[in-house]
């Protein structure tokens, strides 16, 4: 992805992601014999899958229901779910600041296959399982640090299933979202929990950083303030049963809270150069 196409504006595109759902529905994957399904599940083990040190990144969840029929002669049909995550993805991609799954030989791969099926036909379990092993293999890969966008993630989902557990047994990352890899408690869900409540805490010190900066434009302030509430929405829908009575959040565990963020220490992910000239750039081009 080059720079120049780099475009966060994901309200103004909603009709070009409905048309390409609406053509993947259409076009189901290929009928796959149990020869071939043995060939990719080969290939899935022996593809490359490795990324630059300190550049992975994970991602799920942010996909927003809406009451708008994939199929437009079927008003009764299933309804299209918007995915907003891969699109953030793509954002850090086209910045230089992250790597993912589809940048590697194996994601190209098996994403060129197409392997789209309904959810009914038995060959949407076997897509899913070839995509699992190539996340698993990813996440086992990875050095460094790592970046997780994981807002709603479904339970079921690739991440929480294989993505996490894959992430917590690699002693070769040493950061998650910033926060070092030591905080993290060995239980997937546990260390779920923790992320998105240090995903909330993240964004406020990157908000109040941003405020604090004397050449901070007011496009920036109000995009780091939107991040900020965006992601605290996110995290009050998925644990409403941890908030307290007012809608407090749940502290943050002993040394979290005094925890730095390391990307901000080495001026790296939304910290980086890249991000805030692109957000200014934004700016200005909305003038």
């Amino acid at each position: 992805m080059q720079k120049a196409k780099v475009r966060r504006d994901f309200g103004l595109t909603w009709k070009s992601r409905l048309g390409e759902a609406r053509l993947r529905a259409a076009a189901p994957g290929p009928r796959l014999t149990d020869q071939q399904i043995a060939s990719l599940q080969n290939a899935m083990s022996r593809l490359d899958v490795s990324s630059p040190h300190n550049k992975a990144l994970l991602w799920s969840g942010k996909d927003v229901p809406t009451s708008v029929p994939i199929n437009e002669t079927d008003p009764n049909g299933p309804m299209w779910w918007d995915k907003l995550s891969c699109l953030e993805v793509d954002v850090f991609r086209g910045l230089g600041l992250a790597f993912s799954l589809e940048d590697t030989q194996g994601g190209r791969f098996l994403h060129d296959l197409q392997l789209n099926y309904p959810q009914n036909d038995p060959l949407s379990a076997v897509a899913r399982g070839l995509w699992d092993a190539l996340s698993c293999r990813f996440a086992a890969a990875v050095t460094g640090c790592i970046e997780v966008i994981a807002e709603g993630a479904f339970d079921d989902g690739v991440f929480r299933t294989v993505e996490l557990e894959a992430v917590l047994s690699n002693h070769k990352i040493t950061t998650i979202n910033g926060l070092a890899r030591r905080y993290f408690p060995s239980s997937c869900d546990d260390a779920y929990f923790l992320l998105r409540r240090w995903d909330v805490e993240r964004s406020r010190r990157y908000y109040e950083f941003i405020i604090a900066c004397a050449d901070a434009t007011s496009y920036e302030r109000a995009m780091a303030l939107d991040d900020l509430r965006e992601i605290q929405l996110w995290y009050e829908q998925d644990f409403f049963s941890h908030l307290g009575p007012n809608r407090e959040l749940p502290g943050l565990p002993d040394g979290v809270a005094e925890a730095s963020d390391q990307a901000q220490v080495a001026g790296t992910w939304k910290y980086s150069a890249a991000w805030r000239e692109f957000v200014q750039q934004t700016e200005a081009e909305c003038r």
